[in-house]
C-alpha cells in the first residue's frame, strides 16, 4: 500500500500538464539553441501537407518532440498534419476568423491554440478555459464564432472570451481579454541569437519522469498516406547510404 501511495503522489505531482517533467529545458537549451528563442528542438522534415514543404516557424519546435522520430521528431505524442487541424498557414478569413493577436507571422501556428507553459492551467494547454474538455466549443468560438451557440455558454460574442497567456511578464501568465492591450502570444527574439551547429533533437532527462502516458506510438505503415509512405521510404534509403 506504501507504494500505491507513492506512486499517487508522484501523479498527483505531475498532474498538472505532462510539460511539468519536461521543464523549461525540454524545449530550450540556455547556452546551444538549436533555432530561435533558444529552443532545443524543432522539426525540418514533417511537410505541412498544404504546401508540401517542412513546417518552419514556432510550429517546428513543437513538431521535433510531436511526432515520430522517423518525421524528425522524438516520439512523444504524435500528431500528423494530414489528419489534424492546418497549422503553418495563413488563415481563409472564409473558413475562419483568427483575432490577429493570435497569429505569428501573420499565420496560423500551434501556439495560436495552445500556450505550452506549465503555468497555463487549462485542458491540454488550450488557451481558453474548456472546464476539462467539457466546453470546447467556447474555445472554438475563438476562431470560428459563426459555428458556436454563444447563448449556451453565457456568451454574447467572441470578445467575452478570455484567452490565457504566459508571455507578457510584466502583465504575468493569466487570462486576458481579446482587447486587452498587454495579450500577446509572442515577444521578439534577439537578431544575435542564432543556432549554433546541427546536432540530434533531444529532451531533458527530466521527462523520463512523467509518469502513466502512452508517449511511444507506431503506426502500421499501410495505414499510412502514400506520401507518408514515400517519406519514410526516402529517409531509410539515405540512412543506408
Amino acid at each position: 500500500m506504501v507504494w500505491l501511495g507513492i506512486l499517487l503522489i508522484s501523479f498527483l505531482s505531475y498532474a498538472f500538464g505532462p510539460h511539468e517533467a519536461l521543464d523549461c529545458l525540454g524545449c530550450h537549451s540556455p547556452h546551444y539553441a538549436k533555432a530561435y528563442k533558444l529552443f532545443k528542438v524543432k522539426n525540418e522534415v514533417y511537410p505541412n501537407p498544404r504546401t508540401g514543404k517542412p513546417i518552419d516557424g514556432i510550429s517546428a519546435l513543437c513538431l521535433g518532440c510531436h511526432n515520430l522520430e522517423k518525421f524528425g521528431g522524438v516520439n512523444i505524442r504524435p500528431i500528423f498534419l494530414h489528419m489534424t487541424h492546418p497549422v503553418n498557414i495563413k488563415p481563409n478569413p472564409k473558413i475562419a476568423q483568427v483575432p490577429p493577436k493570435l497569429l505569428r507571422d501573420g499565420k496560423l501556428q500551434c501556439v495560436s491554440c495552445h500556450d505550452p507553459h506549465p503555468s497555463n492551467p487549462n485542458w491540454k494547454y488550450l488557451r481558453v478555459s474548456t472546464k476539462g474538455g467539457t466546453q470546447v466549443g467556447k474555445f472554438c468560438a475563438v476562431c470560428h464564432p459563426a459555428k458556436v451557440d454563444f447563448k449556451y455558454y453565457n456568451l454574447t460574442s467572441k470578445e467575452d472570451i478570455k484567452i490565457f497567456s504566459s508571455m507578457n511578464e510584466s502583465a504575468g501568465a493569466k487570462e486576458f481579454s481579446l482587447t486587452d492591450p498587454d495579450l500577446t502570444i509572442e515577444n521578439p527574439t534577439p537578431d544575435y541569437i542564432k543556432p549554433f551547429g546541427e546536432y540530434k533533437n533531444s529532451l531533458s532527462p527530466a521527462y523520463m519522469y512523467v509518469p502513466n502516458q502512452p508517449w511511444i506510438y507506431s503506426p502500421d505503415p499501410k495505414n499510412l498516406p502514400p506520401a507518408l509512405r514515400e517519406l519514410l521510404k526516402e529517409i531509410s534509403q539515405e540512412g543506408s547510404r
